[in-house]
């Protein structure tokens, strides 16, 4: 299909903001947003306890390129593309593990832990022009923010903490809640879907669909005993723009049933150390608030009370993407509250939980939807435009994303977003619980 000339309406005046459907179907737009998103813009790779020690090494695909994450001999980080130079195969096969030389199977040829070639089978068959230096493994840039790892493949894209913005004080909100630092729980929650990419990275920071989407969830939570209600609704949920495509939905936490006296006096003990270092007006900015983060293209950082996802999603299809889950931790949290929290998080956003499954029910029914474009062309993402404080019921977090992808694929400059960020912001007064946004 042609691909419009308009793919976003952006009417500030009478409050509407529209999404052209051919977004979400067409091959066209999908190769424009491999060549102007996912090559230009910087992309999560993983986060740094995943390679605690010397030669660890992860491997996986990201921007449609398989690479090895890994922290050399050294101790630094480093990303290399997994393809051989001589002949592409890839030069590690295992998904995880500790080397320190990386051995084609194909032709033997071997790379240390930094990328550079060590070793041709027969060189000396090659003429005087083979030069080892000159074929060792690509590395695209890469920079690590507050243990959180990204690469881009531009060389003209801004350093990461320019890029981050904002957003850059919701990751040191996660970052900050352990002297010792935060650790990936060993495994992934990798899954796929029927349906484009940007309606997962929508959904992250979506706080309209909950109560009708989450019905079971919080039924469960009403038989348990504990009352949802929406943050908006008590004034405390608020959305925000973070700049360059970023936004977050912050609410009051939400409350948890089923606590045993163990596990009440963990979280109390923790919440107490915590004050200790920071302060009770940062705790409560901290553990009383509930953060969905959308990172421009395609990450999610989503710090709830019972877990903290990171989450990722990478277009297969303008139909098809391929979803990746991570739980992360403070690295000094108690056995007893890691497990709470494990189990919470399963059950929310695990494989048979009870948030994932219905989300992507949702979204593929959208996407099943979009065989109407013809005579149904625009998705309305309106909702809250022009409000003087957009709540998580509001979708300026969406149009923040959309703003910044508009402009990315067109060149069409945004209009401002709004007041930046209010770091002073410390969240609700008193607990309160609210529904969370999966």
């Amino acid at each position: 299909m042609t691909v419009p000339e308009q793919l976003v309406i952006d009417d500030r005046e009478w409050g509407i903001f529209r999404v052209h459907r051919c977004a979400f179907t067409s091959p066209e737009v999908l190769q424009l947003e491999r060549e102007r998103i996912f090559d230009r813009c910087w992309l999560y790779v993983g986060h740094e306890s995943e390679v605690p020690n010397p030669n660890d090494f992860q491997t996986r695909r990201v921007g449609d390129r398989s690479v090895i994450y890994s922290r050399d001999r050294r101790g630094r980080i480093q990303v290399m593309l997994n393809t051989c130079r001589h002949r592409g195969a890839e030069v590690c096969r295992e998904k995880r593990g500790n080397r320190k030389v990386f051995t084609c199977f194909y032709h033997g040829w071997a790379y240390d832990d930094t990328g550079a070639l060590v070793s041709v089978p027969g060189e000396d068959a090659y003429s005087g022009g083979f030069r080892r230096a000159e074929h060792g493994l690509c590395r695209p840039r890469c920079e690590t923010y507050r243990g959180f790892t990204f690469l881009t493949y531009s060389p003209d894209t801004p350093d990461l903490e320019t890029y981050l913005a904002d957003a850059r004080y919701l990751f040191d909100l996660v970052a900050d809640q352990s002297p010792l630092g935060m650790r990936i729980v060993a495994g992934t929650h990798e899954y796929s879907m029927n349906a484009n990419w940007k309606l997962l990275m929508e959904n992250s920071c979506d706080g309209y669909h909950a109560f009708s989407v989450h019905q079971t969830y919080f039924e469960m939570m009403l038989n348990l005993g504990v009352t949802p209600g929406l943050a908006a609704e008590q004034g405390n949920g608020r959305a925000v723009s973070l700049g360059n495509g970023h936004a977050v939905a912050e609410s009051p936490e939400l409350g948890m049933p089923l606590m045993s006296e163990e596990i009440l006096t963990a979280i109390s003990r923790r919440r107490e150390d915590v004050v200790l270092r920071l302060g009770e007006a940062h705790t409560r900015r901290m553990l009383n608030t509930s953060r969905n983060l959308i990172a421009f293209p395609n990450l999610a950082l989503i710090d709830l009370n019972f877990g903290i996802q990171v989450r990722t999603m990478f277009p297969v299809a303008p139909d098809r993407t391929e979803i990746t889950g991570w739980q992360l931790m403070p690295a000094d949290m108690p056995e007893d509250l890691k497990s709470y929290r494990l189990d919470n998080a399963m059950s929310f956003w695990g494989p048979a939980g009870l948030a994932t499954p219905d989300d992507i029910a949702g979204l593929e029914l959208c996407q099943r939807g979009y065989s109407a474009m013809k005579e149904v062309q625009w998705s309305d993402i309106s909702r809250g435009m022009n409000a003087a404080e957009p709540t998580v019921l509001d979708e300026l977090q969406m149009r923040a994303f959309w703003r910044q992808w508009n402009t990315a694929l067109t060149g069409r400059p945004a209009l401002p977003e709004g007041p930046r960020y209010d770091i002073s912001y410390l969240g609700p007064k008193e607990h309160t619980a609210s529904g969370g946004v999966g």
